[in-house]
């Protein structure tokens, strides 16, 4: 048995699955929100069985390693020591010098090497003068050394090489070291600095603890205030969000998060006790991070700073979250106080008081559009409709429309049935402009795919139908025949014909269609029931072949072959003997 086989054997793909998305049980199976497309009714499926998931959505499928490499972008390699250790299982090897795969060893590295300049920036607030200025500066700002060793701050010195000896000394090579973001190169003599100077620096880390970027604030006036790690291959800035890795197993049990802009924002939410907390670390939020933020939970209260750019930020954030079907309230605090500034001045009581009477996003920006316009005048109340509309269209439901549209209404002083025609025609227009979605997927016969569920379940079943159906060309030209071909193949080489092995030589749309047919509610396919599927196989043949005689007999008539035309007419009969022979059997 390989590791890997070892590492299925013993792993749950339920429990594995649950650390991202949020499963309920459904008959037999689990289901839950796919974390790799945009819906709002659940469409994922794991079968704990026969430990496979499938989207009916999207048509994504496959087994746990196939999950986790999807869900965190890693290759066979590292999915398999991801699950192994999530499992307890210890492997035999280290996998990554058992597969060559370049591009993962250089991922390990890259994450050890940030490991160690974690390590490096926190020992300096206590290791020099300027450490310790920074470190003076960290507490008048409200840190604890408790938070700082929680959160893992430090401090990057100015001499501009301090990090650069620590790496060398540790045994990076200078070409890892650029490749990590942390070291420069000069453009004249290629000489090394490190790229953080003089700054506080605030660890980035994905979302099983690894730290795999920074962000520095400058002390004193260096520009830019904040300095963030460029992108590497374990870094890309929208797809992580600052305090998630602290915060998800909080985000599910409140099933709702914080959304903040900054590193300080997180961290005084967080001490303030509220854990369920993920920074966008001053990047407008993307569709990436939202998918992120969907394994854990659908509920966000959005709490960005209250200035013109925050109030952006704010919108441009809900457009997204709504698109990605969460539900959405608004924290925005009085004062002009960002949340860190908030908690520092009010306390965490005043700051828990106003999370809780968070109003829903409608209600900010209709008193948003009513501040920002004089609703005493026609064109005002146009314009604040008309800044309302793009989000009343994308609700969900009639019923939901209609009670924000009487609330709104209200609100606004408005009549609410001229509110509610202007929505029906924005939302009339907005389905005539949206792309009407294709499909790709195969369309196979129920005896095809029920003989195809039971060849995957039964190794039996392959070995006594499939060599003859093949032999016999009653594979031939099927939606399912490339799958069918994949069994026998591997059953060929001794192989189970197991479907998350047969995947590379499936066609994305042949994988959706074999993986439909596991997730059947259905009892095990018997050897009566096999055969029944075969004779039905064994007969769209012999009507195939027909169709073709009556295709050729068109053109012979068309051309005067009496010769030919002959010959196909005693086929033809020949083969309607045959239909009605096997229909009478």
């Amino acid at each position: 048995m390989s590791q890997a086989e070892e590492v299925r054997a013993a792993t749950d793909i339920v429990k594995i699955v649950g650390d991202y998305v949020k499963l309920r049980k459904s008959g037999a199976n689990m289901t839950g929100l796919c974390p790799f497309h945009q819906e709002k009714t659940p469409s994922f499926s794991v079968h704990p069985v026969k430990q496979i998931f499938h989207c009916f959505g999207c048509g994504l499928g496959g087994d746990v390693f196939k999950f986790v490499m999807l869900i965190e972008n890693l290759s066979f390699p590292e999915a398999l020591r991801r699950v192994a250790e999530k499992s307890g299982v210890k492997l035999r090897e280290h996998p990554l010098d058992a597969v060559s795969d370049a591009n993962a060893r250089e991922r390990e590295a890259l994450v050890k090497i940030h490991e160690v300049a974690a390590r490096f920036f926190a020992a300096q607030l206590g290791a020099t003068a300027e450490g310790r200025a920074a470190w003076a500066y960290l507490t008048d700002r409200g840190l604890s050394d408790e938070a700082l060793a929680r959160f893992r701050i430090g401090y990057a010195p100015s001499e501009g090489h301090a990090l650069l000896r620590k790496l060398e000394g540790e045994g990076f090579s200078g070409e890892l070291m650029e490749k990590s973001g942390l070291v420069l190169a000069e453009s004249e003599g290629r000489r090394r600095l490190d790229r953080f100077r003089r700054r506080v620096m605030f660890p980035i880390a994905r979302e099983n603890g690894s730290v795999v970027a920074f962000g520095g604030r400058a002390l004193g006036d260096d520009l830019p205030k904040y300095l963030n790690s460029p992108e590497t291959p374990i870094y890309t800035k929208s797809r992580v969000l600052f305090h998630l890795d602290q915060a998800a197993k909080a985000i599910r049990e409140a099933d709702e998060v914080i959304l903040v802009e900054g590193y300080m924002d997180a961290i005084a939410v967080a001490r303030a006790g509220f854990e369920q907390v993920a920074a966008s670390c001053g990047t407008s939020l993307t569709s990436n991070q939202a998918r992120l933020l969907a394994r854990y939970t659908r509920r966000v209260v959005v709490n960005y700073d209250p200035d013109s750019a925050g109030q952006a930020a704010t919108e441009r954030s809900l457009d997204l979250l709504l698109e990605e079907g969460f539900e959405c309230r608004v924290l925005a605090l009085p004062g002009g106080l960002d949340p860190d500034a908030f908690i520092r001045r009010e306390g965490a009581g005043a700051y828990g008081k106003r999370l809780k009477a968070a109003p829903n996003y409608l209600e900010y920006l209709a008193d948003r559009a009513a501040a920002a316009h004089d609703l005493r005048s026609p064109q005002g109340k146009v314009a604040a409709v008309n800044s309302l509309m793009p989000h009343l269209i994308k609700l969900p439901s009639a019923l939901l429309r209609r009670e924000w549209i009487d609330r709104l209404a209200d609100r606004l002083h408005l009549d609410d049935r001229l509110l509610r025609e202007e929505v029906r025609r924005a939302a009339d227009t907005r389905r005539e402009l949206k792309a009407p979605e294709t499909s790709a997927a195969l369309v196979a016969s129920p005896a095809e795919k029920e003989l195809l569920r039971g060849c995957l379940e039964n190794a039996e079943l392959v070995d006594e139908f499939l060599p003859g159906l093949a032999a016999e060309g009653a594979l031939a030209g099927l939606p399912t025949s490339n799958i069918f071909a994949a069994i026998l193949a591997a059953r060929v080489r001794g192989e189970k014909p197991e479907l998350p092995r047969l995947e590379e030589v499936l066609t994305a749309a042949e994988q959706r269609l074999a993986y439909e047919c596991q997730f059947a509610d259905a009892e095990p396919l018997t050897r009566e029931a096999a055969v029944r599927c075969c004779q039905a196989l064994q007969r769209k043949k012999l009507e195939r072949e027909r169709d073709a005689i009556q295709v050729a007999i068109r053109a012979a008539e068309a051309v005067g072959d009496a010769a030919r035309l002959g010959d196909l007419l005693r086929a033809k009969l020949k083969l309607a003997g045959q239909i009605a022979h096997r229909d009478s059997a």
